[in-house]
């Protein structure tokens, strides 16, 4: 292995677009741990985000089911779900470990229940080389034809579904199945919230490290993969207002907990909301940097990859129909900030976002699980 200068090896290079979405910190898989070695002596406590002091009566819990639905059981069968007020869907693994830490410590994502109702259906439709749902490798097996994970819980007396989607926009290929996906979703359970979550790009120098969007509207900003869709020039699709005692329950003192273990974020993050706080979802890990490489500045305050694809599916005629009056948020942690200009070199750049990602994307997303914990308990 060639060396530096230091005579010390370098680390090797992330593959960003499979860390983004497929690494797990509870539990890591082994070509993550070779980037980061310590991941292998670490615990899953330090791994995850801690504990918040939670207002009396207000903190979630996890609905235990008697015993666990069959893979294939339709949502609509599951008895703690017949009345479910609230869908909150996440997308990355990370991602998913977090909203457990924060939401159901005591039933992190390997203790989900499997989703596969009528994955016959998707199977011809995810055609993407790197879909988990079409991995075969031994440490992705929880996601090979697999739907999703999920886990019912409990705010303030308000039913929710916890939700880590098997399907994604920019890995899937051009049948955008997870469009199908999130309209059974909201069509099935009929909730009147519809939250989805996780990680994302700031965008502009102001958004730092850890803080939060709750977007004003998702928009599309195809410039790859799908630049000539025709659903990749709708939108934008607004979001419902947020509610102000939702973000009055949004204090410093759930927000700081975990913020103290991100270097280069505030000790309270930011909650952005309002105007001029769009969520920009790209077909590719796209990031702001300070030469505005990807052209993201003035769009919106964070960039993702799949919001704007939901609020698509949430105005589908069957769910209006279904589910009338439906409430939606996007909400993201902005999971690395603007990339410093690397002298033109993208790669560059994208390996120090992959990077922040890997060593923080877990202790942001616990500010993003906080506000949407607080749209929801202010129902």
């Amino acid at each position: 292995m060639p060396q530096t200068s230091s005579g010390v090896a370098p680390a090797p290079a992330l593959d960003v677009a499979d860390l983004v979405l497929n690494y797990d910190p509870e539990q890591p898989q082994a070509r993550f741990t070779g980037v980061r070695p310590d991941l292998l002596t670490s615990s899953v406590a330090s791994r995850l985000p801690r504990p918040v002091p939670w207002p009396a009566g207000k903190q979630p819990a996890p609905i235990h089911l008697a015993a666990a639905p069959a893979p294939d059981a339709p949502l609509a069968s599951i008895a703690a779900l017949a009345h479910c007020d609230a869908v909150v869907v996440t997308w990355t693994a990370a991602e998913a470990a977090a909203l457990a830490a924060i939401f159901t410590p005591d039933a992190l994502p390997s203790q989900w229940y499997e989703y596969r109702h009528n994955v016959e259906s998707y199977i011809p439709l995810v055609t993407g080389d790197r879909a988990p749902f079409k991995s075969r490798q031994s440490d992705m097996t929880h996601y090979y034809h697999s739907l999703g994970l999920y886990q019912p819980c409990e705010v303030a007396g308000k039913r929710v579904l916890l939700f880590k989607s098997g399907l994604h926009l920019d890995y899937d290929g051009p049948a955008i199945p997870v469009r199908k996906l999130m309209i059974e979703l909201a069509c099935t359970l009929k909730p009147k919230l519809f939250i989805t979550t996780g990680t994302g790009g700031g965008i502009g120098a102001e958004t730092r490290l850890g803080d939060v969007v709750v977007g004003s509207a998702a928009r599309f900003d195809c410039q790859q993969q799908f630049k000539t869709a025709s659903w990749a020039g709708t939108g934008p699709f607004t979001t419902s207002a947020v509610p102000p005692r939702a973000l009055a329950l949004m204090t410093p003192s759930l927000l700081s907990v975990n913020a103290a273990d991100v270097v280069g974020g505030r000790s309270v993050p930011k909650v952005w909301h309002g105007a001029g706080s769009d969520i920009v979802t790209t077909d590719f890990f796209a990031f702001d940097d300070s030469s505005d490489t990807y052209g993201l500045q003035g769009k919106g305050r964070a960039c993702d990859m799949g919001d704007a694809m939901v609020g698509s599916a949430l105005t589908d005629r069957a769910v209006v129909a279904a589910a009338p009056g439906l409430r939606w948020h996007a909400v993201r942690n902005a999971s690395d900030p603007q990339i410093p200009d690397a002298g033109g070199d993208v790669k560059s750049a994208e390996q120090t976002a992959g990077q922040i990602y890997l060593k923080y994307g877990a202790f942001t997303t616990a500010a993003s699980a906080i506000a949407t914990w607080a749209l929801i308990a202010s129902m």
